[in-house]
């Protein structure tokens, strides 16, 4: 299952994101999802009815114990497992111009202890993947990610009228089937908010240090 990269159109070719494209979610329905599967974030606990509970950043997530087995959506949390994010990303950065960034960042290979990004990545990290619905008022300020991330996918699940925004550069892809890969770094501050009535509907995949040396 292909996961396409390529450089996003900005000005700024030093910063370590990149546009995605996946083929197979282009036709994925989203009809599929059940609606009792949605989990609250950030449950406000004053609340005495269940059924008013919204969560304080009006975000979702899919319960992943029913995603990751449900025939319709299973074969998305494995094109986004560990393994083959490694495998992904691995040929991403063999390409000289992308190493250049991961190098600037982490100089895993100055003392050429490894013959490729995997072999140093392999048994450091983990994924962790997500379906995310967003509702009106979701709001998240600029920031960077917690140091235990390595990096995050964010691949829309439909047409949204609402995208990750990048401090330096602007909004990343809003088309169903395209998203953005970024490493965690302050090039890489961003932010999101969701004004609109309708629902934006995500594939959130952020890859996780489970060894940090």
């Amino acid at each position: 299952m292909d996961i396409e990269f390529s450089k996003l159109d900005i000005p700024q070719q030093d910063i370590p994101v990149w546009r995605v494209d996946v083929p197979s979610l282009k036709t994925f329905e989203t009809s599929v999802l059940k609606e009792s599967a949605w989990i609250l974030d950030d449950i406000d606990k004053d609340i005495d009815n269940d059924y008013d509970w919204k969560p304080e950043q009006l975000r979702f997530w899919y319960d992943p114990n029913i995603g990751r087995y449900q025939e319709e959506t299973k074969f998305i949390y494995e094109m986004f497992d560990t393994e083959n994010i490694i495998n992904h990303i691995d040929e991403l950065f063999s390409i000289k111009e992308n190493y250049e960034l991961i190098d600037k960042l982490y100089q895993y290979n100055r003392l050429s202890e490894y013959a490729s990004f995997k072999e140093w990545i392999k048994d450091k990290v983990e994924c962790e993947q997500s379906i995310v619905k967003d509702i009106n008022g979701m709001k998240i300020n600029s920031h960077t990610d917690t140091r235990i991330y390595f990096g995050t996918f964010v691949v829309n699940l439909i047409d949204n009228t609402t995208s990750t925004e990048f401090d330096i550069f602007g909004y990343g892809p809003k088309d169903k089937g395209t998203g953005v890969f970024f490493l965690n770094d302050t090039s890489t501050m961003h932010s999101v908010e969701h004004v609109h009535d309708n629902e934006r509907l995500i594939l959130y995949n952020q890859i996780r240090f489970t060894v940090l040396d």
